[in-house]
């Protein structure tokens, strides 16, 4: 399959999953329990380097198809914007996980502190507030996850069709 065509393949599927999303109201179920919105922070930086990829993978594909010159594929550094979104992939999973430990310092920051543990109504303040920050630390984890996931599997594309461009990179 040409490489612009499984690209845009990919973009389909996610353009129907982010619909579905807001379909079912999942977006603002996140918007509502995120606190930090890391969420919506990890899914916008994923919707600009799939924006990139798909502008590299044009390039890429141009020059498959013939549309570049054998000196000008020579002169491109090919793989040196493909190294940012390997970085932007992992950056999403780190992102992720600090929303994990922000959401989890949210859920036990005080959770108990001046808290009369026989108190039934109190008790259950509490552990709203810990589910809120337990909802931050899942959804921000969720979102991290599949978004670096889904940016790695359109740069591991990316770089087959490279691959099939200029050759694999030489192993010294």
């Amino acid at each position: 399959m040409k490489p612009l065509l499984r690209w845009w393949l990919f973009v389909t599927i996610i353009i129907v999953i982010t619909f579905a999303f807001t379909y079912f109201g999942l977006f603002l179920e996140v918007w509502d329990k995120d606190r930090t919105k890391l969420s919506f922070l990890i899914f916008f930086i994923f919707l600009a380097t799939t924006m990139h990829c798909g502008r590299e993978t044009l390039k890429v594909s141009n020059a498959i198809e013939g549309k570049k010159s054998k000196e000008e594929i020579n002169n491109i550094d090919w793989r040196g914007k493909q190294e940012l979104g390997w970085f932007i992939s992992d950056l999403l999973l780190t992102i992720g996980m600090i929303g994990t430990v922000a959401g989890f310092l949210i859920m036990l920051a005080g959770a108990f502190a001046g808290v009369e543990l026989t108190d039934q109504e109190a008790m259950k303040s509490v552990l709203e507030r810990m589910s809120k920050g337990m909802s931050t630390a899942l959804y921000t984890t969720l979102f991290g996850l599949i978004c670096g996931g889904f940016l790695k599997i359109q740069y591991f594309s990316l770089s087959r069709a490279t691959d099939l461009l200029i050759g694999p990179i030489e192993k010294d």
